[in-house]
């Protein structure tokens, strides 16, 4: 433990026998500022934490900047379930993960749906929130390319 670390614990342990409304605002004073005052057990664990995380051989920059997929979200109604699966076999088959939602209960995502759907009609493919379309859409961008282009950058 060092000299900074032996100051901080001995200032805890004298923060601990502060009595009354004084000592309770002091501790509160000190969890909000995340606990520089701490016991030598509490600062010893942070000590070991940090050396593992900082020990641990650095990994190897990657050639390309990875990015997480685009949400992809199918919307549809109750009507239209069975015509869900073609939009949803399109997807698997390009490897994307998607979230098929029904709106048939809520008014308001059936709105807000209508009204950046572009005219589309339900069940339409929406990715990082613009409407792509319904089925024939979807294959246009499967085939040329765009729809992969759209979810994984």
């Amino acid at each position: 433990m060092g000299l900074l670390d032996s100051v901080r614990a001995r200032a805890h342990a004298a923060l601990e026998r502060v009595p009354g409304k004084v000592g309770d605002r002091l501790r509160g004073l000190n969890e909000t500022l995340g606990r520089p005052l701490a016991d030598a057990g509490e600062l010893d664990d942070r000590r070991a934490f940090a050396e593992r995380s900082t020990s641990a051989a650095p990994s190897p920059a990657p050639s390309a900047p990875t990015r997480e997929a685009a949400p992809v979200i199918v919307y549809y109604m109750d009507k239209q379930k069975r015509d869900v699966t073609k939009l949803t076999e399109i997807l698997d088959a390009n490897g994307v993960a998607y979230t098929a939602t029904n709106i048939q209960e809520d008014p308001a995502a059936q709105y807000a749906v209508r009204r950046d759907s572009n005219g589309y009609r339900l069940p339409v493919v929406f990715i990082a929130g613009e409407c792509i379309g319904g089925r024939a859409e979807l294959v246009n961008a499967a085939s040329s390319g765009e729809l992969k282009k759209k979810v994984f950058g």
